[in-house]
């Protein structure tokens, strides 16, 4: 860890000072668990009771935030943009893999930069390309012919299939797994009785291209295009558990979080948000700066710009609106009963009145 005065750090992160510059902190923390030693930051003024009791010397606040107790106070407009920033410079990267172990598989054809790392029981496939400072972890595999960028991170565990092209500053976290088959397959008629029709594979020859900046969540998977490629655009970030389906083309700096699912041939522009447990049909283009929300179901285009929640996904407003009637469906059920029971009631009577008329007529 570095040292750093509180200065130096308002400094580093644009924000106005207030308390006592010289005080050095060395550590990140959250406000329960600081020391002395430590930085912390507050999101929102009215999380300003967290500061009340902490220990922590310095902490990173918005603006308008009061704290009666005597620390450092630096106000920065986006607090957790500032952590970020003071993570990075007082809890430096280290590198854990260097050299390549003798314990790891190697093809002679594969071509290796300078400063790579290699651990353990991690495999290398023919005419693979590794770039200069990448890490490739124990366990991890890369494929034939597969090349793969500068200053990457290929955790132990994670799998690079053959012929996927990865750009510089790529992280895959461990059971990420990138160019598996698409999941492709047509009916065939067999003429047996017994099975009429096999699902027969089609076989898919494409490939995955990421480029850089992008990273993948732990057992994520990306699957290989069927005939050309399927495309994570720069700066994009996968979180755990999601799947890419085949042909798909996600853009720039798109956000993609836990348990979402992308089907095949699908379009992401850039910008995109897809929350947890969200779905996407195949064949769709999420227009750029869309947003689906939590465990909305995509079965239609959504436009740039658009806010789409529920399944199936509806606009924002329509989605609160609609879902905001569900703890109200028994008692507007019992209602339309009661209505029902009224009406058929209503309907006897004017039978019954109109026999009886035509009775005396």
């Amino acid at each position: 860890m570095a040292t750093m005065t509180a200065g130096a750090i308002a400094a580093l992160v644009g924000g106005r000072l207030h308390g006592d510059a010289s005080v050095s902190v060395s550590g990140v923390a959250t406000p329960e668990s600081a020391t002395s030693a430590d930085v912390v930051f507050i999101d929102t003024p009215s999380r300003a009771a967290r500061l009340e009791t902490t220990a922590a010397a310095v902490a990173l606040v918005p603006a308008d935030t009061s704290v009666t107790r005597r620390m450092t106070l630096i106000e920065v407009t986006r607090p957790g943009l500032a952590m970020a920033m003071a993570v990075d410079a007082l809890v430096p990267p280290a590198r854990t893999c260097l050299g390549v172990s003798d314990r790891a598989s190697v093809a002679p054809s594969a071509v290796v930069a300078e400063e790579v790392g290699i651990g353990p029981f991690a495999a290398i496939g023919d005419g693979a390309r590794i770039g200069r400072g990448t890490e490739i972890h124990a366990g991890a595999t890369v494929g034939a012919r597969t090349q793969i960028g500068a200053d990457c991170v290929i955790h132990s565990g994670a799998h690079v299939y053959h012929d996927v092209v990865i750009g510089d500053r790529v992280v895959l976290h461990s059971g990420s797994v990138i160019g598996a088959d698409g999941f492709g397959y047509v009916p065939e008629q067999t003429g047996s009785a017994d099975e009429p029709v096999r699902h027969r594979k089609i076989r898919q020859v494409g490939r995955v291209v990421i480029e850089d900046d992008v990273e993948v969540g732990a057992n994520t998977a990306i699957d290989r295009a069927t005939l050309s490629e399927t495309r994570i655009g720069r700066g994009t970030k996968i979180d755990n558990l999601v799947t890419v389906g085949h042909n798909v083309s996600i853009g720039r700096h798109a956000i993609l979080i836990g348990q979402a699912g992308v089907a095949g041939s699908a379009t992401l522009e850039d910008y995109v948000t897809v929350a947890g447990q969200a779905g996407i049909a195949d064949h769709l283009t999420i227009g750029r700066g869309a947003t689906i929300g939590a465990q909305a179901g995509v079965t239609k285009d959504v436009p740039p710009g658009r806010v789409v929640l529920g399944s199936p996904a509806l606009e924002l407003r329509r989605a609160k609106l609609a879902l905001s009637l569900i703890e109200r469906l028994p008692d507007m059920k019992r209602l339309l009963t009661d209505h029902g029971r009224r009406l058929l009631a209503l309907e006897r009577r004017d039978d019954a009145q109109s026999d009886h008329t035509d009775e005396v007529s």
